[in-house]
């Protein structure tokens, strides 16, 4: 199964190449676009990185310490295609995805791990894909909620 992981900051890249990680020793597909990728102003996808998203059957969005302009294309292109996606945020920056995201958003309160849990579970209920994207999906969001969280324990 190919992922596409999308990530916000400099940050969010480490969270996501760990994913990226753990998605290969589970026999997963992950491709994270490099860091150049988040320096672009310009208003086009960095080609790699298109045609990877284009490729994926599952899109993870990590959105912890902030939202770049690339993170944001491919994000909506994810939506263009219609990808089966999760975008994983901190609570701080839900009020600015919930518009472009809806229920794909799901919000990680540090605080409050059992919420995001239950928003993912229920986020994968909706979903019209295979039960191995579904499944794709919720170890990759588990392990982002535990990565995000712990993260955030690093920092205080």
């Amino acid at each position: 199964m190919k992922v596409f992981i999308s990530y916000g900051s400099s940050a969010d890249q480490v969270t996501a190449l760990r994913l990226q990680a753990l998605g290969a020793v589970n026999g997963l597909t992950v491709y994270v676009p490099p860091a150049h990728t988040r320096q672009a102003v310009g208003t086009l996808l960095d080609p790699e990185a298109a045609q990877k998203l284009n490729d994926a059957e599952v899109v993870l969005g990590v959105v912890g310490e902030g939202l770049t302009e690339a993170c944001r294309q491919e994000l909506n292109t994810s939506m263009t295609l219609r990808k089966n996606m999760i975008v994983m945020s901190y609570p701080m920056f839900a009020p600015q995805l919930q518009p472009y995201f809806g229920s794909n958003l799901v919000v990680i309160d540090p605080q409050n791990p059992g919420a995001a849990e239950i928003g993912i579970v229920g986020h994968l209920k909706t979903l019209d894909a295979q039960q191995s994207t579904k499944k794709a999906l919720l170890a990759l969001g588990t392990l982002a909620l535990g990565l995000l969280i712990l993260s955030t324990a690093d920092r205080s």
